[in-house]
This record gives structure tokens, C-alpha cells and sequence, in this order.
């Protein structure tokens, strides 16, 4: 074999040798929109039983989330946007999400799901997993200033663009005779 054979060999082989590396790094990224939907997915469901929204409210919050979704993915690749302005763009994309989603809610509805962000933020706090889920549901306490919070979280509710799946039937155990 002449030395330009040798490698090209060598080329090869230490391609496939990378392959594991790209394909697990492309399974991780995939693991982790899965784990971010099924995430928003029950997080709907929870706030869609608390709430007591109607199908009409639900496509509507998913509506809403998808789009807010999407401005805060643009926001966070614009390049030409230095940190703060990036910063300020994402707290008044949270702003109208927050508004948008009470719009959507009735009066008694918006009470109860300023009562379970609260919760959520309490639980957050205390460092114990929330109720959907053990990652950070809180968007603004990055800064780690807790005055400058609001009653709520950018992310709550957050849905994938897929549908929300049917709850599982409830079966019920029959009484001992």
C-alpha cells in the first residue's frame, strides 16, 4: 500500500470512529425535546384539571404557548441582540404570553393559576420538584434576585405542538362484598 492509501485508511477509520459520538449526541438531543414535551404535556393536563379549562380554553392555551415558544426560540438566536436586550425582549414576551393566557381564563381561573405558579415558585425555593416536573420551572429567577418576580412563570403551561393526549381511563375497583 502506498502512503496515500494508508491515509486515506486512516481517514476512514477514524470517521467510523466518530460516528458513536455524533449519533449519541443527535439521540440526546432528541431524548431531551421528548423529555420537554411530555414535561409541557403534563403540566397541561395538572393546570387543565386544576383549572377546569374547556377544550376551547385548552386549544387555545396550546395555541398561545406555541406561539410563545416560538418568539422566545427567535429571541434567544438573534444574534444581533447583546444580553440585555435579549433579556428584555424575553421579559416582555413573558409579559404578553401572561396576558394573552389570562384573557383566555376566567376570573376564578386566573386566581387559581396565580395560586399554582406561587406554589410552584414556593416549591422551587425550597429546592423540591414540582408537580410535573424536577427541572426549573421558573424563568425569571436566573438573576437570582427573587424582588424583581412576578406572580408567574413564562414557561407554565408550556405545550409541545403536539395534540394532548386523552388521560388514561379510570378504573374503578370494585366494593368488597
Amino acid at each position: 500500500m502506498t502512503g496515500m492509501h494508508r491515509r486515506a485508511w486512516l481517514v476512514i477509520a477514524m470517521a467510523f470512529m466518530m460516528l458513536p459520538w455524533t449519533a449519541s449526541a443527535q439521540a440526546t438531543e432528541q431524548n431531551d425535546q421528548t423529555k420537554a414535551r411530555q414535561q409541557g404535556q403534563r403540566r397541561l393536563a395538572i393546570l387543565a384539571q386544576r383549572l377546569n379549562l374547556t377544550d376551547e380554553q385548552k386549544q387555545q392555551w396550546i395555541q398561545i404557548n406555541r406561539e410563545t415558544g416560538q418568539k422566545v426560540r427567535a429571541a434567544r438566536h438573534d444574534d444581533s441582540l447583546s444580553e440585555d436586550q435579549m433579556q428584555a425582549q424575553l421579559k416582555e414576551i413573558h409579559k404578553q404570553h401572561n396576558q394573552q393566557l389570562f384573557a383566555v381564563l376566567t376570573p376564578e381561573q386566573q386566581a387559581q393559576l396565580k395560586a399554582f405558579w406561587e406554589e410552584q415558585k414556593q416549591k422551587q425555593q425550597q429546592g423540591k420538584p414540582s408537580d410535573t416536573d424536577n427541572s426549573n420551572s421558573g424563568s425569571s429567577t436566573q438573576n437570582g434576585d427573587a424582588s424583581k418576580e412576578k406572580d408567574d412563570d413564562l414557561f407554565a403551561g408550556m405545550v409541545s405542538d403536539d395534540p394532548v393526549p386523552p388521560p388514561p381511563p379510570q378504573t374503578k375497583k370494585a366494593a368488597p362484598k
